[in-house]
């Protein structure tokens, strides 16, 4: 179980030490990504991201990529709708050297005007290789779909006039306001213990905190009623995205949807694939994925299909769901969705990476400390009854939600869904 320190101004260190290897993993976690922002500032958590590593007030852009490439580490960061996340894996003994130097672009970039105007060129081809992508759209518009006018719909690489605008007086407000103690975590994994962690915070982090709080509110629910949303462009495949709302992370009832993605759409032996692409041949990709977030969530099914195919592949994908809910989990099925759910935690932990952003993850989003043993527990107390409740409660057709990106099609998808 992974250990936690909780300073007084607000910052919590958590600790997951795995004896005999020898590589750390070491992440600052941010609570904030889009679903902190407006659309008017939609972008501006990437947007900030992106700018941590383009120079300090003694480090030029090459100088910060390079440091820790001449100690064999590896750096990088992303944002996702709830996190921001700066991190390292590095070898053990040099740990302590590269935190501090994530500390300094962490608390000393400086977001000179001619960097600021080269990333933005960089993040709009971003953004541009995603439009190219209609996996990456059909994402953002099932967000649309499902989550309307909350934050939680808003992409989290931003529009393009957004970006074409922020400089570096808006990054150093957000981060004024966003950055602050209470709102980070620091997360390790690997060969550090405990005691080793927190000395490393407290000599790099510590003395550059501000004292002040955050204080955000928490994030509000989203009833979704269900809508439609679709985007026509001349892609060779289309894809189209199911979604139902569902619960959110952390939920008593995490491991149990997880069972039944597992069976229903998680892997070549669950149902959706076999009845889909295997016997009727209507997609070459079928998958089902949770989504969880603060308040808030949603289970959904992704298919990657000719257009023609589009009635025929809706129509089996809720025949299906409907199969399931009318005959139940059959219990071959339910313990191979459970055994897949065990050797997922378990490889999970043989990486420090890994284990890192689960930790810091749960930290930073509920506040809670990472204990694998307690997931594995929970997997062992699921039944079949159980997930088959659960898939009744989710199955909603009123409440469903779809998105369809590619070549024009000739067929009513949500009437298809909804009737």
């Amino acid at each position: 179980m992974a250990e936690v320190i909780r300073y007084e101004n607000g910052l919590r260190l958590v600790v997951d030490t795995t004896p005999g290897v020898r590589s750390v993993a070491m992440g600052i976690f941010v609570g904030v990504g889009s679903i902190r922002e407006t659309p008017e500032w939609n972008g501006l958590s990437h947007f900030t991201e992106h700018m941590m590593f383009k120079g300090t007030d003694t480090l030029t852009p090459f100088e910060v990529a390079s440091q820790f490439e001449d100690k064999g580490a590896m750096v990088n960061a992303f944002t996702s709708k709830e996190c921001t996340c700066y991190f390292f894996k590095a070898v053990d003994d040099v740990a302590d050297e590269c935190f501090g130097m994530l500390s300094d672009i962490f608390f000393h970039s400086d977001f000179k005007q001619v960097e600021t105007d080269k990333e933005r060129k960089v993040i709009i081809e971003e953004i541009n290789m995603g439009e190219d992508d209609p996996a990456d759209v059909c994402y953002d518009l099932i967000a649309e779909a499902v989550y309307g006018s909350h934050s939680l719909a808003l992409p989290i690489l931003g529009p393009k006039k957004n970006v074409n605008r922020f400089n570096g007086d808006d990054i150093r407000a957000f981060i004024d306001r966003f950055y602050r103690p209470d709102n980070l975590v620091v997360a390790v994994s690997g060969s550090l213990t405990t005691a080793q962690a927190d000395a490393i915070v407290r000599k790099y982090m510590l003395p550059q905190l501000k004292t002040e709080r955050s204080a955000l509110a928490p994030i509000a629910h989203c009833d979704s009623a269900g809508s439609y949303r679709e985007r026509i462009k001349d892609f060779e495949q289309s894809n189209i995205a199911i979604a139902f709302p569902s619960i959110p992370f952390n939920h008593p009832d995490t491991m149990t949807q997880s069972a039944l993605n597992a069976l229903l759409g998680g892997g070549m032996s669950s149902r959706l694939f076999q009845a889909i692409r295997e016997q009727r041949g209507l997609a070459y990709s079928v998958y089902s994925s949770a989504s969880a977030y603060q308040n808030n969530g949603a289970f959904s099914v992704y298919l990657n299909i000719t257009a023609a195919n589009t009635a025929q592949a809706v129509a089996a994908t809720k025949q299906e769901i409907e199969r399931l809910l009318r005959d139940g989990i059959d219990a071959d099925e339910f313990e191979r969705a459970r055994a897949q759910l065990k050797s997922a935690l378990v490889f999970g932990q043989e990486s420090s990476q890994s284990v890192m952003m689960a930790i810091g993850k749960l930290m930073a989003v509920c506040d809670e400390v990472y204990d694998i043993n307690k997931r594995l527990a929970e997997i062992d107390e699921l039944t079949c009854d159980r997930v088959y409740a659960f898939a009744k409660q989710l199955f909603d057709f009123d409440h469903v939600s779809a998105a369809y990106v590619g070549k024009p099609f000739d067929a009513d998808i949500m009437g298809i869904l909804k009737n």
